[in-house]
């Protein structure tokens, strides 16, 4: 049988939850990581229907005098609950129904583990022992103080039973000393003169900060202090955390509290102590026989060893509670440690088996049932960042963010998330990120080196539109090949006033660039505004560079990336960041792609070299020397342009050109030979460039 919206009475809070009844035992899950409670069948003494909270409520007690309270039923619920318990625990549910008058008078008698105040054998009210903080007595009169609880809105601080004298008292016993011991006997509480179990002196402990000697009761710690001193029950330790610090010289040893120390209007939810890891104390510890042989060997009279190991096997016997530790979740720094902030604040974060431990400012520990899902995103720091965020959203509604951490975590931390199947908002994008590092390509920087060469492309081909210089040296090179010689060359775009002969020689034009002085010619390209400064002119022969897989897919997606308003850095930044978020799957096509571009760039290199292609240049540029050396008459004016000839006084071209005219035929086609050698050399160079 399950009931949920019931609650359990916790330290004066009705803590919200889920019961359930099974033959096995009876067990109450709290909501939100409430209080849990688990009672076996066999431990089942009494079972009462009483009011609790003005709504009807099951009461529980066990046969070692505990007793547990659970309120939020309906009544109708009583009679499924009253044939489920006698059939599967042979127990009747008696009802006991409360005394509710006003009256301030009665009978107070300690049954069990709660104290019961009464009138006339009805009960008015009763109070578990365990809420009791400090008893008092006075001549007449006890005190009674109480635990708090930081979630309950309204608490109850103190209570004072008056016990008058009885003058038919015969045997003169103080009623109020005798109700303050039965109170004590079972609210965990101790006299500072009886002797503790072990003393620990000058520990140091992070939270509260300072150093303490530590006095450990069976049933009660007491921290003492150069300015504070603290008392802490058992029974308020409801976990116990060991987890090693980052620089493996120290342990913290963590104990959660509920309800939390306080010093001022500060609370403490956790104590860490933080133990060197190399120390080593031999203790003797003051335990009876009974309590070692409760140990089941892990305690000894007298222990020595590592004192972390020591006080966790002493903490994990006397409160009852497993020691977590850290489990197989190991960091970039080879530790279970993550380096982060929370609010500015430095610390540590722990991936444990059942939650996040963080120390610790402050300190907490998330559980995963209590998260619903998580989020890692880069630190806001510029295009260059090396820390992330983790973001947990819990249940609650409230997130909890750590900053700074090392963006080598991420893969650790990703791998983890999945491994305990908890939703990531952001899968892929997080996977990516954690297998980048820093000796990848910066993909902003090779984003706007694209955009540069886009945009260099783009010039050329406006150039080209004017004159292709590429194209027609290219031109002249298959003129070459196919022994056509130069004469059906055009005249050059700056030789103003260049006349073509009749003969279609065109000897007097000058056959490439090469051929104009420079000073000429930047002075031309600026005019008709094709030059750019510094720039050389590309081999046209030459294959295409290959490609990266980046640049592949960039090239494919730049015009949807691109929104209006955007410059090239905001497009090469969003490129970068969206390359970054895509996975190995994904960039497995563009990778393909590029295996197969630098093939081809490859095989084409190879076919453009064994053309002689690159290293032509070199040995043709003496040959254009050594044949305008060896030619005479008009062949020695062919590195001077005709824009630059008639630009001088003494020209004697003309003439020249009618001696040709009447030249014999096979002098025309000598003389042509030599021309096209000083012109290759000039072409191929040019190629070469």
């Amino acid at each position: 049988m399950e009931f949920p919206g019931v609650y359990i009475e916790d330290v004066g809070l009705l803590a919200p939850g889920t019961l359930r009844l099974t033959d096995k035992s009876i067990s109450f899950k709290g909501d939100k990581g409430g209080k849990s409670v688990t009672i076996q069948s066999a431990d089942i003494q009494r079972l009462k229907w009483q009011k609790l909270g003005n709504k009807p409520g099951l009461r529980v007690g066990t046969t070692d005098g505990g007793l547990h309270r659970f309120g939020g039923f309906k009544d109708a619920d009583m009679e499924k609950i009253q044939e489920f318990t006698e059939s599967s625990y042979s127990k009747r549910i008696d009802p006991s129904p409360l005394f509710i008058k006003g009256w301030s008078y009665g009978q107070a008698e300690v049954k069990g583990k709660s104290i019961e105040f009464s009138w006339e054998e009805k009960p008015l009210f009763e109070i578990p022992c365990t809420n009791v903080s400090n008893v008092t007595a006075n001549k007449n009169e006890a005190v009674l103080e109480f635990h708090q609880n930081d979630d309950s809105q309204i608490s109850l601080m103190e209570m004072r039973f008056h016990m008058p004298t009885d003058p038919d008292n015969e045997d003169d016993v103080d009623q109020v000393e005798e109700f303050k011991k039965a109170v004590l006997a079972y609210a965990g509480l101790e006299a500072e003169t009886e002797q503790p179990i072990c003393l620990l002196t000058d520990i140091l402990c992070t939270t509260p900060r300072g150093r303490y000697d530590i006095k450990v009761y069976p049933t009660s710690i007491a921290l003492h202090g150069k300015t504070y001193d603290y008392k802490i029950p058992i029974k308020s330790i409801n976990r116990l955390f060991l987890v090693p610090h980052k620089d493996g010289r120290s342990v913290f040893f963590v104990l959660s509290l509920n309800p939390p120390i306080r010093q001022g209007q500060t609370r403490y939810s956790y104590l860490i102590f933080d133990f060197p890891k190399d120390e080593e104390q031999e203790m003797e510890l003051a335990l009876t026989d009974e309590q070692l042989d409760a140990a089941n060997g892990s305690l000894d009279r007298k222990m020595d060893g590592p004192i972390y190991k020591t006080v966790s096997a002493l903490f994990k016997n006397i409160c009852n509670l497993k020691v977590t530790e850290p489990g197989r979740f190991i960091g970039s720094s080879g530790t279970p440690a993550i380096q982060c902030s929370h609010r500015q604040n430095p610390g540590l974060l722990y991936p444990l088996e059942k939650g996040f431990l963080f120390i610790h400012k402050p300190a907490m520990y998330i559980r995963f049932e209590d998260i619903s899902s998580c989020h890692l995103a880069r630190s806001d720091g510029g295009t260059v960042t090396r820390t992330v965020d983790f973001e947990v959203d819990l249940k609650s509604g409230a997130p909890i963010i750590f900053n700074a951490m090392e963006k080598e975590e991420n893969n650790k931390l990703f791998d983890y998330l999945n491994k305990k199947n908890i939703k990531v908002r952001n899968p892929n994008k997080v996977e990516t990120r954690a297998e980048s590092s820093d000796d990848e390509i910066d993909p902003y920087k090779a984003a706007v080196k694209a955009e540069g060469r886009s945009k260099d492309d783009s010039d050329d081909e406006s150039t080209d539109e004017d004159y292709d210089l590429d194209q027609d040296l290219k031109r002249k090179a298959k003129e070459k090949d196919s022994s056509e010689g130069s004469a059906s060359e055009p005249d050059d775009e700056y030789d103003s006033g260049s006349e073509q002969d009749s003969s279609g020689t065109g000897e007097s034009e000058p056959d490439s660039e090469e051929d104009v002085p420079k000073k000429k010619k930047e002075k031309v390209e600026k005019k008709e505004g094709k030059g750019k400064k510094g720039k050389k002119d590309k081999d046209p022969n030459a294959p295409k560079r290959a490609s990266s897989a980046y640049f592949h897919w960039f090239t494919a997606n730049r015009l949807s990336l691109k929104e209006e308003g955007d410059s090239v850095a905001d497009v090469a930044k969003k490129a970068g960041q969206k390359w970054k978020t895509m996975t190995a799957e994904e960039k497995k096509e563009w990778e393909a792609k590029a295996e197969k571009d630098k093939a081809r760039y490859e095989s084409e290199m190879k076919e453009y070299k064994k053309s002689g292609g690159g290293a032509s240049s070199k040995s043709s540029k003496p040959s254009s020397s050594s044949s305008s050396k060896k030619s005479s008459g008009p062949s020695s004016s062919k590195a001077i342009s005709k824009e630059y000839i008639s630009d001088s006084d003494d020209s004697d071209e003309e003439p020249k050109k009618k001696e040709k005219k009447s030249a014999p035929k096979e002098e025309e086609e000598e003389e042509s030979d030599d021309s096209e050698a000083g012109s290759d050399g000039s072409d191929e160079s040019e190629d070469s460039d």
